[in-house]
């Protein structure tokens, strides 16, 4: 029902603000050719044992721009450019029975939101891939907001927030990958991989459309 009513917006929305690119302004798609160039790329980063974080873009400028504009405006239209362009821009080399999973949010922010722009953009690499999306955690506290923290504030800060959702047996989640929009010091996806790997996955990879460079990664 979500993605129909989703779908609608979005009609509705070509109709009465026709995309424009939030880099120059130009109509038709939201990160035109001549705009894409400035985004960043970024190389992989490990996360702990056995696991490792795949970020397509520097979280910085336009791109910065495009997240904030999902988020905060409910452009999701904005997730399906950009999912394309970074299977353009990089190679996803998935296990063929992985799994693919999201970062939660607290239920009543998300249903104040709307969304959780994370599990979209699972459900999109998900399609890209052909891959299965499920949902394996909660977020069972409301903490406050990473925003203005530090490295060692947002470790502590995400401790304990998430559970696992047994909605298998575990012995089947043998590779998960989770997915995020922004990686920043990593404390939020090194603790749900912290979760997952404590219920019993063996192997967990991460993906991030971008990551904040400014901030060092523990």
């Amino acid at each position: 029902m979500f993605e129909v009513l989703n779908k609608i917006k979005e009609w509705l929305l070509d109709i009465l603000f026709p995309k424009a690119c939030l880099g120059c302004g130009r109509e038709g798609t939201y990160i035109c050719k001549d705009c894409a160039i400035f985004l960043s790329e970024v190389d992989m980063i490990e996360a702990g044992p056995r696991s490792n974080i795949m970020s397509v873009w520097e979280y910085e400028g336009l791109m910065e721009k495009l997240i904030l504009k999902i988020k905060y405006d409910g452009c999701y239209d904005i997730i399906n450019e950009l999912v394309e362009k970074a299977f353009k821009t990089i190679e996803l080399n998935l296990p063929p029975d992985i799994y693919i999973t999201y970062v939660p949010m607290y239920r009543k922010k998300e249903k104040r939101r709307g969304f959780n722009q994370a599990e979209l953009i699972a459900k999109k690499v998900g399609e890209r891939t052909n891959r299965p999306v499920v949902k394996l955690l909660e977020k069972i506290k409301d903490n406050r907001s990473q925003v203005g923290l530090g490295p060692q504030e947002r470790a502590e800060n995400v401790k304990n927030v998430f559970k696992m959702i047994e909605v298998r047996p575990q012995s089947m989640w043998q590779n998960v990958l989770i997915v995020d929009d922004v990686y920043t010091t990593g404390a939020t996806v090194g603790e749900c991989v912290r979760v997952l790997k404590k219920s019993g996955v063996k192997n967990v990879w991460g993906f991030t459309l971008s990551r904040k460079m400014s901030i060092q990664n523990y």
